[in-house]
């Protein structure tokens, strides 16, 4: 998950948690220090298991854009298909059509209630990873 809310983060990570998912949960508070990751020598060389199979991507960032770092990622032959959900706190028609046209596969509004936004991030999770694994 790259996001500069730490409340955001808890939530998500708490609901992972909570709905006993076995997957393991990192979080980036700007996209400069994901791309670092995603981008670093050992992630470029090694098995793909090295890469997340989803990445939970706030579009409006500190430094780095969250677009620009979806531009990277599909720029690049070891995670082109990674699946980016950006993960948004506004429903703006042009910001959805800016995400989509850059390449994410899903764009989805953050509810306000906190036990709607633990339920978005637990089904969104399981959607992809359902679908990377073939189920």
């Amino acid at each position: 998950m790259v996001d500069p809310s730490p409340e955001s983060v808890e939530l998500a990570r708490f609901s992972l948690w909570r709905s006993k998912l076995d997957c393991a949960f990192g979080w980036f508070e700007d996209a400069e220090q994901a791309a670092e990751s995603l981008f670093s020598p050992t992630a470029m060389t090694g098995p793909d298991d090295t890469l997340p199979y989803l990445l939970l991507l706030e579009p409006k960032l500190p430094r780095m854009d969250g677009l620009e770092l979806l531009r990277q990622v599909r720029s690049h032959a070891h995670t082109r298909d990674l699946p980016v959900v950006m993960f948004c706190n506004s429903g703006d028609a042009d910001d959805e059509a800016a995400a989509m046209a850059a390449g994410a596969n899903s764009y989805l509004v953050k509810p306000v209630d906190a036990k709607e936004f633990m339920q978005l991030v637990v089904d969104t999770v399981l959607r992809w990873r359902n679908i990377s694994h073939g189920k």
